[in-house]
């Protein structure tokens, strides 16, 4: 018996699992169906490298018909620290406007005057003093990126020179503009929060935590959540909770979960078997992510760590093994900015980046020539799509189904994508990095007009890695969770993850959702 289960060790579990034990007379039991992070998930450039293997979940959408009838690929982390351990490290927390559009919207409590004091007790930041904007002391290091590409500086001219301004901290006082992200990074490793929460709570006594292991149904008697059966080497055990049951396991863990144990849509679930505890419609539903598009250059020169030979990344690796410094130390997407696409958009609408690789599709396609790709990014999607059950097995993904651009009747998702490609290549135009620039390669060179743009679009977008919003808090019918992160309908069970989002964020969700998770651990301790 454990006052508190934690399903999920990945930033959003290692948050809860950090503060929840820092009360000594609670017992915490964190559970995560992956193991530790691999050695590569503390070098900084090689996240990528750990895409598609045992520490990632591998995730496929649904043939998407806006995309041209492409499953699009989704890598989620699947080891202690999550996603949070395989992806870029980017520390940006989101407009304002974000935070006061969920209060707006139900989420009573999480305007930016009530989140912005939780995002900085969790930093600790290494350049910007605290103040008004930063935190200091808390367990978060944010930093600088350790090492910069001469290119990418060449990147970050020609932005300006096409019309962006220098925008010295992302997380101050303006969002837009062009400049260099901070990261979760010390001393020229990874510091998410595995690290920085998990680690220190690892020796105390109350907290226990359970590696590869599957949770596959939540406990529910007489509509409260009571514990969680889960899968140790393929045999089922169970565990109970005195007190709570938090989900962690992120949008599409956590949203699966509640509707493998009956917590969900009844019309969607009896025909599947599933036996039902609480009819609630909204699970799984409002499912939203940031869409990207890549453009891709070659080069003149080899540049980044894309030019590097084999020898030269061996070297590299030396250098940051006995040192912790050199080019392993980047995570060769710091170098970015945020946007409008247009100059009737009242705010950023598009992130950009500047990565010194031709390397596509998640690094799997790799041209034979150096070159650099500039993705745009679209930051407020107007698509919707839904995560649903395939059966009642829990072994067996689920539905993904973001519907990008079929679910948009507006069509400003693709407009806007469009115009961003169009915003890539005014950057690749201007001095000093066209002067780099050899040619744009194909299939995105041929295509100009607005019309061959949007096809492109549709062919070649990704995910950016950031679904959200499948267990979203608010109060009216279609939410989830209350504004306290419980489970409308079940007591004893909160979600505390980006499921819980009300509306996606403008930028990178790992911030945002420690944040979720700092204030669930607060709630929980106040009762």
């Amino acid at each position: 018996m454990f006052d508190t289960i934690i399903v999920g060790g990945g930033t959003a579990g290692c948050v809860l699992a950090g503060r929840l034990s820092e009360d000594p007379g609670r017992k915490v039991l964190m559970l995560e169906a992956g193991r530790a992070a691999p050695l590569l998930s503390k070098m900084p450039a090689m996240w990528i490298s750990m895409v598609n293997t045992e520490v990632d979940w591998g995730y496929h959408t649904v043939a998407q018909p806006g995309c041209r009838m492409r499953r699009i690929f989704w890598p989620r982390g699947r080891m202690l620290g999550g996603s949070g351990a395989l992806n870029a490290m980017i520390y940006v927390r989101g407009l304002p406007s974000d935070y006061d559009g969920w209060a707006a919207a139900g989420a009573t409590g999480w305007g930016w005057q009530d989140v912005l004091p939780v995002f900085k007790k969790s930093e600790h930041n290494q350049r910007h003093p605290a103040g008004p904007f930063h935190g200091s002391g808390g367990p978060l290091h944010i930093a600088d990126v350790p090492h910069v590409d001469p290119a990418e500086r060449l990147w970050l001219e020609a932005c300006q020179n096409a019309g962006i301004p220098y925008c010295d901290d992302f997380n101050g006082p303006r969002q837009e503009g062009c400049g260099f992200f901070q990261l979760f990074v010390k001393d020229g490793e990874r510091f998410g929060t595995g690290k920085a929460y998990l680690e220190p709570a690892l020796a105390r006594p109350n907290l226990t935590v359970e590696t590869g292991v599957l949770t596959i149904r939540l406990i529910i008697e007489k509509g409260r959540a009571v514990g969680v059966e889960y899968l140790k080497n393929g045999r089922p055990h169970t565990v109970h909770a005195a007190s709570e049951v938090v989900l962690a396991s992120g949008s599409i863990g956590s949203a699966q979960l509640l509707l493998l144990s009956g917590i969900g849509p009844a019309d969607e679930l009896k025909p599947l078997g599933v036996e039902m505890v609480h009819d609630l419609p909204g699970v799984g539903k409002d499912l939203q992510d940031h869409i990207n598009v890549p453009v891709t250059f070659h080069t003149k020169d080899p540049v980044g760590i894309g030019g590097m030979s084999g020898e030269q990344i061996r070297a590299a690796i030396d250098e940051w093994t006995e040192r912790r410094t050199g080019a392993i130390t980047s995570n060769w997407a710091a170098a970015g900015g945020h946007v409008r696409s247009r100059p009737d958009v009242a705010e950023p609408d598009l992130q950009l980046y500047g990565v010194m690789a031709a390397g596509r599709d998640h690094a799997r396609y790799l041209p034979g020539r150096p070159g650099l790709t500039l993705h745009t990014t679209l930051q407020r999607p107007n698509s919707r799509g839904e995560l649903t059950l395939r059966s009642a097995d829990p072994l067996e993904h689920p539905n993904l189904d973001p519907r990008y651009f079929a679910s948009d009747a507006s069509g400003s998702d693709l407009a806007t994508l469009v115009e961003g490609v169009r915003i890539s290549r005014r950057i690749a135009a201007a001095e000093p990095l066209a002067g780099l620039i050899d040619q744009e390669i194909t299939p995105s060179v041929e295509a100009q007009s607005d019309a061959e743009i949007a096809d492109y679009v549709r062919g070649h977008c990704t995910t950016l890695y950031h679904p959200a919003c499948t267990c979203r808090m608010g109060t009216d019918e279609m939410a989830v969770t209350d504004p306290q992160l419980r489970v409308r309908g079940i007591d004893g069970l909160r979600v505390a993850d980006a499921s819980v989002f009300p509306k996606m964020v403008s930028g990178n969700t790992n911030a945002p959702t420690i944040m979720v998770a700092e204030r669930c651990a607060t709630f929980i301790r106040e009762g």
